[in-house]
């Protein structure tokens, strides 16, 4: 048994461009996304000092936590995979214009956990340029 749960997250960073239309061809609706060059706000919309250096946009894909019993990791990322292979060239072009768009995936356990991701998963990920990025939690969520 491997308990663990996870969320995962579409993100995307531009130096310049507005990341808007990116999640429209995608047909996902960002949570948050602001524009290289904009004053920043905290998530409640509160005035900061600085402007962002970047474009960034994200969007919860998970809404909230999923169990590894539920559905197992690998089966759910290979799911995202599929969705967004008809996007294919939207997602190279974003890469090849200095883009970089990916899936982070928060992880967390009460105990130790361990699971392997199956190479053709790796290179279909890859071939849509989505990197993959991880956060560890010691604690459920």
């Amino acid at each position: 048994m491997n308990p663990y749960r996870y969320r995962v997250a579409l993100r995307a960073i531009h130096p310049r461009d507005d990341l808007r239309p990116l999640f429209d061809q995608l047909g996902i609706s960002p949570e948050r996304t602001w524009r290289a060059g904009e004053r920043r706000t905290s998530p409640a919309g509160i005035p900061l000092d600085g402007v962002y250096r970047e474009s960034y946009a994200y969007t919860n894909l998970t809404h909230g936590s999923r169990n590894w019993s539920d559905e197992d990791l690998q089966d759910y990322l290979r799911g995202i995979q599929q969705r967004l292979a008809m996007h294919r060239d939207t997602l190279q072009t974003f890469y090849i214009r200095g883009g970089r768009c990916g899936l982070s995936i928060g992880l967390s356990g009460e105990s130790g956990f361990g699971f392997e991701l199956d190479p053709s998963l790796g290179a279909g990920l890859a071939d849509l340029k989505l990197t993959l990025g991880f956060d560890f939690h010691a604690e459920p969520d």
